[in-house]
């Protein structure tokens, strides 16, 4: 009975390691074929461009308008 339980689990794990093994080689084989639409996708998407530092002004009005939400909803609802 017990080595029924044995040669079950052991069954199980090859099957599930046999799975696995055949999962990354799929994986890999479609990264190699697709590799090539990868690399023109990428080269079609323009570069990201930094935006410039925000003033002085602008950081005080964020800070004006949260403080603001803030007093509101402790108004609205308490603590």
């Amino acid at each position: 009975m017990i080595l029924e339980g044995v040669k079950l689990t052991l069954l199980g794990m090859t099957v599930v390691f046999l799975f696995l093994i055949l999962l990354i080689l799929v994986i890999k084989l479609s990264a190699a074929l697709l590799k090539e639409m990868t690399a023109k996708e990428a080269s079609a998407v323009p570069p990201l461009r930094r935006k410039s530092l925000k003033s002085n002004e602008d950081d005080r009005k964020l800070t004006v308008i949260i403080s603001a939400a803030v007093a509101a909803h402790r108004a609205r609802y308490g603590n």
